[in-house]
C-alpha cells in the first residue's frame, strides 16, 4: 500500500504543476468595449476674399464703425460735422455730409438752434452763387443748409441732404427746397420723390421732360417759379411747370436778369420775396 501511494505522489504532483502552468500561459479572451477616437473630420477650408476682374474691394466706410452713426436708426443720415474753426461775424458753418456712397460732400450749414425753426435746403451747381442770401434766411429764423450738386448722384444725395437737416437741426414738418439752375431740376425731382418737402422754389430750371413727369407727384405742393423772360429755354420751362400745377404758384417773370443765382444777385428783391413766401408756405 505504501508502495503505490509513494508511486501516486509524483505522479500527482506533476500533473498539478503542468495544470498551474498551464492557467498561467492562458490568455483571457478580451470582451469588445466602446473606445473614444478624436474627431476624424478635416478642419474647414480657409478663404481669401478676392474682387471681381480689376475692381478694388468695396471701402468699409467710418460711419460702420462711427459711435454716432451706430446710435442712429437704420436708414438715418449722419449728422453734418462741422470742419474748422468759422469766423466769429459768419453764423454759417462749413460742414460735411456723408453721402450714400461714401462720398464726403463740403457744405454750409446755418443753425437757428434757439427753436426748432423750419429749414431750408439750398442747391445750386456752386454754393458760393447764393451771395448773402443765405445769411437773410438766417436771420429771419430758417436753419439753412447750403449744398452744390454732384449730377451723377444727384438724387440719392438729395435725400442725404434733406435727413440730415431734419438730424436735430431743423423741424421736419417745415421743409423748403431752393433750386437755381441745374440744382433747380434736382429739387424738383427730389421733391417728387421725398414727401419731407413742403415747398419748392425753382430758379431758371434747365429744360428737361422729367419736370413735366414729376408734377403729379409734387402737386399739390405749393411752388415758386422764376425766370428771366431772356433766358428763353428757363422762361418757357416755368410757363409748362405752372400749367401743370394744381397748388398755390407763386409765379415771378423778370426782365434782363441773368439766370440762376445770378437773379438774387441782379435782383436783390427776388431774395425778399422768396423769404415773404417760405413764411406763408412753411407754416
Amino acid at each position: 500500500m505504501k508502495h503505490k501511494l509513494s508511486r501516486l505522489i509524483p505522479r500527482t504532483l506533476y500533473l498539478i504543476t503542468v495544470f498551474l502552468a498551464a492557467c498561467a500561459e492562458a490568455v483571457p479572451t478580451l470582451t469588445p468595449t466602446p473606445a473614444l477616437s478624436g474627431p476624424t473630420l478635416e478642419p474647414s477650408p480657409t478663404f481669401e476674399l478676392s474682387t471681381r476682374g480689376d475692381q478694388p474691394a468695396e471701402p468699409v466706410f467710418e460711419g460702420q464703425n462711427n459711435p454716432t452713426a451706430a446710435a442712429l436708426a437704420p436708414g438715418a443720415a449722419m449728422p453734418p460735422f462741422e470742419i474748422g474753426q468759422p469766423p466769429s461775424d459768419n453764423p454759417g458753418r462749413v460742414v460735411e455730409i456723408t453721402a450714400e456712397d461714401g462720398t464726403l460732400l463740403q457744405g454750409e450749414l446755418y443753425v437757428n438752434a434757439t427753436v426748432l425753426s423750419p429749414g431750408v435746403l439750398l442747391l445750386a451747381d456752386e454754393g458760393a452763387g447764393w451771395g448773402d442770401f443765405p445769411g437773410k434766411l438766417y436771420e429771419e429764423g430758417y436753419t439753412v443748409l447750403v449744398m452744390p450738386v454732384r449730377p451723377s448722384n444727384a438724387l440719392s444725395d438729395f435725400h442725404v441732404m434733406l435727413q440730415t437737416l431734419i438730424n436735430g437741426v431743423a423741424d421736419p414738418a417745415r421743409l423748403g427746397v431752393i433750386g437755381a439752375g441745374g440744382g433747380a431740376n434736382v429739387a424738383l425731382l427730389g421733391c417728387a420723390s421725398d414727401k419731407l418737402c413742403d415747398a419748392v422754389a425753382l430758379l431758371s430750371p434747365l429744360p428737361d421732360p422729367a419736370l413735366l413727369d414729376a408734377m403729379p407727384q409734387i402737386n399739390p405742393r405749393p411752388m415758386l417759379l422764376t425766370a428771366s423772360q431772356e433766358d428763353s429755354e428757363a422762361f418757357s420751362t416755368i410757363q409748362d411747370l405752372q400749367a401743370a400745377a394744381t397748388g398755390e404758384v407763386l409765379f415771378q417773370p423778370f426782365n434782363r436778369a441773368g439766370a440762376g443765382t445770378g437773379l438774387l444777385q441782379n435782383r436783390p428783391d427776388l431774395g425778399d420775396l422768396i423769404a415773404s413766401w417760405l413764411k406763408l408756405v412753411l407754416v
